[in-house]
């Protein structure tokens, strides 16, 4: 079934990469002349300057915008989906540069790739992520101290400690383990493939760019 067409679109993208701001400015050219509005996200506005388009900070891209284009690499994308999770918008990944598994648009042909997409011709693919935080006891209760969202790993490390940690591992209420180890990597089915990849094991990949992630 065909979905309905996308009416606002942010752009993010890796600004540090040499030639970005043209790259950026082809991409913005190229969803207006789709008939989006589209607008930047603060941080790559600053970086790159594209005057001619708004600026929108995470919870104004959530509240306004129904998609997110993404232009860099797969860090690019884990940091803009950890930011935009809550909002529930969609991203569209353009790799800029080396092979991405999430960013798999190739930036060479985007305009073929993306054109139907905006149209309503995509399969959207849906990612379970992880969610973390930080507490410390403050009386009888404890205090969050850091919360986040995480699309690969969350890692409890040792730190500056020099020996190992002792963790203790619950998984809904109900005791699991005791590990003495240097840290714990609680990982999501897409950050445990990366590792999969990364210590040379197989790797399952639609294999078919134009998914929404």
């Amino acid at each position: 079934t065909m979905a309905s067409r996308f009416r606002h679109a942010a752009l993010v993208g890796k600004y540090q990469a040499p030639g970005s701001r043209q790259v950026l400015a082809s991409v913005a050219e190229f969803l207006t002349n789709q008939g989006l509005e589209v607008s930047l996200d603060t941080t790559t506005a600053m970086a790159v300057g594209l005057p001619d388009y708004g600026a929108l900070d995470a919870a104004q891209i959530g509240k306004h915008c129904d998609l997110a284009v993404v232009v860099g690499g797969d860090g690019t994308m884990l940091g803009t989906a950890r930011q935009l999770a809550r909002y529930g918008v969609p991203l569209i990944g353009i790799n800029q540069g080396r092979l991405g598994f999430m960013t798999d648009i190739p930036m060479a042909n985007f305009r073929e790739t993306i054109a139907p997409m905006i149209a309503g011709d995509y399969e959207e693919e849906h990612r379970t992520m992880l969610e973390g935080c930080v507490k410390r006891p403050s009386g009888d209760e404890f205090d969050v101290i850091y919360e986040t969202f995480a699309v690969n790993d969350v890692v409890v490390s040792r730190g500056a400690s020099a020996g190992m940690v002792e963790l203790r591992v619950d998984v809904q209420d109900q005791f699991v383990a005791n590990f003495r180890a240097d840290g714990l990597i609680i990982s999501s089915p897409t950050g445990s493939t990366a590792y999969a990849l990364s210590a040379g094991g197989p790797i399952l990949h639609p294999g078919i760019s134009g998914w929404l992630m």
